[in-house]
């Protein structure tokens, strides 16, 4: 697949390993609703974008293959260089309770996509869903990613933490995510944080308030899917919903199987 194709950022060291264990079941929403918003709230996440500058997918973008999953967190340090002082990030121990909130979040989004994990050590392939947790002022450091560093600049001025898809533009098929989050938030503000960018790195790029409370939303501070998230993510790794799909198309399936995920919930 070459870089050309490969590359398509939305709006994006030792490899931490990383197992899926079981979690409470997902709550429901208190009023549902209806199927017709469902179908325009699917529209609106996947394929609009929350940049102005920055044109959302005319296709469906979802995973194929397994996600590898790959923590660091990062502090910052002060070096002498060239006789003078400098900040750089410098690799620490990930912290217990930011393996604890991924765990918990990458088990119940496995479980609605049926997607598969691999451990990275263990097949010698590079993780491809890299997690970084780095303090606010390096939020825009262009060391955590091979990206246009404007585009880093842009989402790291929001505060909080962003995420990059890398995708083929013919197939459809992500190949690659980095999540970035503000390990200098209280961990409430974290854990939110976590689910929301991880959700949306499996190719739910944008954000609405068309339908709260949703994971999606921008006044959401949720730890946990919502009964509208967890179809709208079905929806889109529902084997009719096929990668690469074109946006017409994809509605079209879209109002199909949304009332039939919806019957098929608790």
């Amino acid at each position: 697949m070459n870089a050309q194709r490969r590359v398509k950022p939305f709006l994006g060291a030792a490899l931490l390993s990383l197992s899926v264990l079981a979690t409470p079941a997902l709550g429901a929403d208190k009023k549902q609703p209806s199927m017709d918003e469902m179908v325009k709230f699917f529209n609106t996440i996947i394929f609009h974008s929350e940049f102005k500058d920055i044109k959302g997918s005319k296709t469906i973008k979802k995973w194929k293959g397994p996600l590898r999953v790959g923590i660091r967190d990062f502090a910052e340090v002060t070096v002498n260089k060239d006789g003078r002082e400098v900040t750089q990030l410098k690799q620490v121990k990930v912290k217990k309770a930011h393996v604890k909130f991924i765990q918990k979040h990458l088990n119940s989004l496995v479980r609605a996509t049926g997607l598969k994990t691999e451990d990275a050590k263990k097949t010698g392939k590079p993780a491809n869903f890299k997690i970084n947790f780095v303090p606010h002022r390096h939020l825009g450091n262009p060391y955590l990613a091979k990206a246009n560093p404007k585009l880093l600049r842009k989402m790291a001025a929001q505060g909080g933490c962003y995420f990059i898809l890398w995708s083929d533009k013919v197939t459809g098929n992500i190949s690659e995510a980095l999540i970035v989050v503000n390990s200098d938030r209280l961990l409430i503000r974290i854990n939110h944080c976590l689910l929301e960018e991880m959700t949306q790195s499996l190719g739910l790029p944008n954000d609405s308030n068309m339908i709260s409370p949703s994971i999606f939303s921008d006044l959401s501070r949720r730890t946990e899917l919502t009964r509208s998230d967890l179809l709208i993510l079905k929806a889109l790794y529902h084997p009719r919903m096929k990668a690469g799909l074109p946006r017409e198309q994809a509605l079209k399936v879209a109002g199909e199987i949304l009332p039939e995920l919806e019957a098929s919930l608790p």
